[in-house]
């Protein structure tokens, strides 16, 4: 059992983790940091195995379109957050094909997963939650959660996708992911740490599928809803400059009351507090990850006050930057 990538170039083994769902209930934290080229492209590999789960990152980098096949053998649940950047993929044990824009996910049963991918844009961050068929049935059970239908091909072993049309990260989801990312514990406290954040992200997805029982939002034309996934990448690519309502409307196409309704509606937050909350979380992420100080963090950041920023940080997180 394994986890393989085959370059779709020359169709050589680049990278092959022997990880299995064996791994995946090991009682204590299993970490890994990888980087592997894929002909142009730089792919940096983040790994978790615990109690039943896997969590992984998947950060790409290239110059030019990438294509690449996945051989995964982990007998898994997997759900797929894909947070940043458009990519085809196709599915051949589930007969599905489709390009995924950032912002996506779904959730998938294989106990083998062949899977083509090709990468579009420049950059491309990919999330994904595994829990061994076990671990998965125990939170159903748990939370009253009924999946009927992926339940039952579940339990047969048969492949399956929980949603035929992919969902919406909305903000939860994405903060839970970064939290994930910028785990501030260590050894015992850390694997209880993402533990606790594992069972969130399955919930809040869990929640999702729910959602889909609710009465259609009114944002439902596909030329608008491209324009909007436009908008969230847009301010992604550029959440440190100077942004408005105003400047975006007119990059993306859109006028203000449909942008401001259709980004609410889409992505469950304001344009203005997706963008605060991008800004504060690529902060916390320089403040753990680099030597910056507090105004060069505060700055690149797209603030034009340190005092303001940290303002700002503390609201969101409950503690002063000083603090990391």
């Amino acid at each position: 059992m394994a986890l393989v990538f085959n370059s779709d170039q020359n169709h050589k083994t680049v990278y092959h983790n022997p990880i299995s769902a064996n791994d995946l209930n090991d009682v204590g934290l299993t970490e890994s940091r990888e980087s592997m080229l894929l002909d142009t492209a730089l792919m940096n590999i983040q790994n978790w195995c615990f109690d039943g789960f896997r969590m992984a990152r998947f950060n790409l980098e290239q110059k030019e379109e990438t294509s690449y096949e996945i051989y995964n053998n982990i007998d898994a649940v997997k759900i797929y957050f894909n947070r940043q950047g458009r990519h085809h993929s196709n599915y051949q044990q589930l007969s599905k094909s489709i390009i995924l824009r950032g912002g996506q996910c779904n959730m998938l049963y294989s106990d083998e997963l062949d899977t083509s991918v090709t990468h579009i844009d420049n950059h491309s961050e990919i999330f994904t939650l595994q829990l061994t068929r076990e671990c998965f049935i125990d939170l159903l059970d748990q939370g009253g959660i009924e999946l009927d239908l992926f339940g039952g091909n579940l339990v047969r072993k048969q492949p399956a996708l929980v949603s035929g049309q992919w969902l919406t990260v909305n903000a939860s989801m994405d903060k839970c992911i970064s939290d994930i990312l910028n785990c501030p514990f260590r050894q015992e406290m850390k694997k209880l740490y993402m533990n606790s954040k594992a069972i969130e992200l399955f919930v809040l997805f869990a929640h999702k599928i729910d959602e889909r029982k609710e009465p259609d939002l009114p944002i439902r034309n596909p030329a608008d809803t491209e324009k909007l996934y436009f908008a969230k990448d847009w301010l992604v690519q550029n959440y440190a400059n100077p942004n408005s309502i105003t400047s975006l409307s007119k990059i993306c196409g859109l006028n203000e009351f449909k942008l401001k309704q259709g980004f609410k509606s889409l992505f469950n937050s304001s344009v203005i507090d997706f963008l605060i909350n991008y800004r504060l979380e690529k902060a916390q992420e320089l403040l753990l990850n680099t030597k910056k100080n507090i105004s060069e963090v505060a700055y690149e950041t797209g603030y034009t006050s340190p005092a303001y920023f940290g303002k700002a940080f503390k609201k969101k997180y409950g503690y002063s930057p000083r603090h990391l």
